[in-house]
């Protein structure tokens, strides 16, 4: 399976001029950084896998696209998390729905990571958490390739990179694909969380992105009126569905900073909206917000 370049466009928000990469118009089922991560995967013969096993949140995107490929290969897909909430197994909604739909078989785990090894056999696969292993750079190469020329034919002559992280990944191999800086903020854990993240795949610490911190701690997957009206104003004023689980995050933190960065920005659309669809019915809900 292979993907076309994806779109790079202009925009104004907050007067601010911004250029977007919309990877999230890259595949219906394999949009932003999981086309990225998982390419190599896609386009491999694995002649001898019958299995592949992940680890993760329970409405994770990869997950869900994890799900599509085991399905396109005539694999099992076994899937370890920490949690699925009662109200979430009766109601299935969102990338939890969709993966079972693929066949997803999902274990509970408090040790999710651990089980999924102690889990694997010789013809299994084992993918870590959110795509973030060696493999993934293959694919962000490309993106970075993409990105080059995106620059070349707009001109742009002080370019840099921007994109909110989970695992931090995709900003990790852009950092040592591109000749300029990328930025990135947490969205899971810590900053330090963050940093851990890199060391797991990169041992040259000198290629890790620049990390924007705010004084402010969002904790992952939690609810935000303020988040929630920004993912609004984003849409409204640019026409861009963005994901509501890191991006709200990712530009609260780039807005505070981008006044004292000397360049012209280019935010990465790294996908991921189907998980939107979950956040939706939390915030409607919790605040009646629809």
């Amino acid at each position: 399976m292979t993907f076309n370049p994806s779109p790079f466009e202009k925009y104004n928000f907050k007067n601010q001029q911004i250029y977007i990469k919309r990877d999230d118009l890259l595949h219906i089922d394999f949009s932003g950084n999981k086309a990225r991560k998982f390419h190599w995967f896609l386009n491999q013969e694995f002649t001898n896998i019958k299995r592949v096993i992940s680890f993760g949140s329970n409405q994770s995107n990869a997950m869900y696209s994890l799900s599509v490929m085991a399905q396109l290969r005539g694999w099992e897909f076994i899937y370890f998390c920490d949690h699925i909430p009662h109200f979430l197994k009766e109601n299935p909604i969102g990338n939890y729905k969709y993966a079972l739909q693929n066949g997803m078989q999902i274990l509970e785990s408090k040790n999710r990571k651990d089980d999924a090894y102690l889990y694997t056999s010789k013809n299994d696969l084992i993918i870590e958490e959110g795509g973030r292993q060696k493999e993934a750079e293959f694919g962000v190469k490309i993106l970075a390739e993409e990105l080059i020329k995106d620059i070349q034919n707009e001109g742009i002559t002080n370019p840099y990179i921007y994109l909110p992280s989970g695992t931090g990944t995709t900003a990790l191999y852009l950092q040592k694909h591109l000749p300029f800086r990328v930025f990135t903020c947490s969205c899971v854990g810590s900053d330090e969380y963050l940093k851990e993240q890199w060391k797991m795949v990169e041992d040259d610490e000198s290629i890790f992105p620049i990390i924007l911190s705010s004084p402010k701690k969002y904790h992952y997957g939690k609810l935000d009126k303020e988040l929630y009206a920004l993912w609004s104003e984003l849409k409204s004023d640019m026409g861009i569905t963005f994901d509501l689980m890191y991006d709200p995050v990712g530009w609260k933190k780039f807005l505070l900073h981008v006044k004292q960065i000397n360049g012209t920005p280019i935010f990465i659309h790294q996908g991921g909206v189907k998980g939107n669809e979950s956040m939706l019915e939390r915030y409607k809900r919790k605040y009646g917000i629809i």
